[in-house]
């Protein structure tokens, strides 16, 4: 089978180190990765939840198919629960750096890019499906693009789960059924509600909110 045009594998990693390691550690990674493709490595700083541990996310976009990607960085699948994770008091070892101390991992394979990131926000155009969940015209925060995992990878096109001000369930819509607004808001590793007031919020580090308006 062809390789799909469009293959992402990403890595979250949370290392036993301090904020002033990020530099040294994060090109110590690019290294490392760099062998299996085009490697990003972003270091986030000290992970909110475990501040004594500093969180890097990784973008891998990989020589090969993604699921030989991951099984090369030793990553196992499970058709129950996905691909494994790594931690290190249970496997022993070290993953790409002895500091490392867990990691997850993950894959995207489709015919082209998302155009939509988590935390886009978008406007829903005018359709049938978009009639169907009246959120037609609305505008509304991208949570994740997710596909197909059954259609063939050089096919596939995208899907987006998202929230809509001032309710708690999302929705779920067509790439084409959503434009962009050139906005958006921080929705990674938070939690989302709607206050009083019906702007959306995240409780961690920082609170965000977008309103309904133009």
């Amino acid at each position: 089978m062809a390789l799909a045009p469009f293959r992402l594998v990403w890595l979250a990693l949370w290392v036993e180190a301090s904020p002033e390691e990020n530099a040294g550690l994060t090109e110590h990674l690019r290294t490392a990765l760099m062998r299996h493709g085009d490697v990003a490595v972003h270091a986030r700083g000290p992970f909110h939840r475990t501040p004594e541990m500093l969180h890097f996310e990784v973008d891998l976009k990989p020589h090969s198919a993604t699921s030989d990607c991951l099984r090369a960085l030793g990553f196992t699948w499970d058709e129950d629960f996905g691909w494994s994770e790594w931690e290190r008091p249970v496997n022993g070892g070290a993953f790409l750096h002895p500091a490392v101390y867990g990691a997850q991992a993950g894959e995207m394979e489709a015919a082209a890019a998302p155009r939509f990131e988590t935390g886009d926000i978008v406007r829903v155009r005018n359709s049938d499906e978009a009639r169907r969940l009246g959120l037609a015209g609305r505008k509304v925060a991208v949570l994740h693009p997710h596909n197909d995992a059954e259609a063939d990878p050089s096919h596939r096109t995208w899907r987006y789960s998202v929230h809509v001000e001032g309710q708690e369930e999302t929705g779920d819509l067509d790439e084409s059924s959503l434009e962009p607004t050139g906005r958006r808001v921080q929705v990674y590793n938070t939690l989302m509600s709607v206050n009083g007031e019906g702007a959306l919020e995240r409780s961690a580090d920082r609170h965000d909110a977008y309103s309904d308006g133009a």
